[in-house]
């Protein structure tokens, strides 16, 4: 059968799914369903004593503001967690651009997540990792050493 994906109506989207569907109104109700996800996934590695490992983007970013208002609200622990990012703009000499420029995802989530939540609750600095270019074989490395494997597809 030949489908047209970009004329699938509301009803019929997710139907025969292999995968689970959510539908949602709109950006907030998603951004809003990311961030509960991201608490209830810590709220039960912790629960257990599992440490929790993310790979977080910086865009979108609407679910941050929501995340740190749950994790500040609940008093939820991240430091058993690890946040893995996945990019950082460079400077035509393959380094870092300064987490005090506007387009850093450091300084965003510097600015937007870590400093906004309760210090006893934050995840440590040592597990907030981004790709660096001047040891890029360190993410593998850590990923290994948690237990999980990363696969690129260059």
């Amino acid at each position: 059968m030949n489908m047209n994906y970009y004329q699938i109506s509301a009803e019929e989207l997710g139907k025969n799914a292999k995968v689970p569907l959510l539908k949602l109104g709109d950006s907030g109700e998603g951004f809003y369903e990311i961030a509960l996800e991201m608490v209830n996934e810590i709220e039960k590695n912790n629960a257990i004593g599992r440490r929790t490992v993310f790979i977080c983007p910086v865009g979108p970013v609407g679910q941050y503001p929501i995340f740190v208002r749950l994790v500040n609200e609940r008093r939820l622990s991240l430091k058993n967690c690890w946040f893995f990012n996945m990019a950082e703009y460079l400077t035509d000499d393959r380094s870092w651009i300064s987490p005090e420029e506007t387009l850093s995802f450091r300084g965003f989530m510097d600015r937007n997540v870590y400093t906004r939540i309760d210090p006893e609750l934050v995840v440590p600095e040592n597990q907030r990792i981004f790709p660096d270019p001047k040891d890029p074989g360190r993410l593998t490395k850590l990923l290994d050493s948690l237990g999980l494997r990363l696969i690129l597809d260059l």
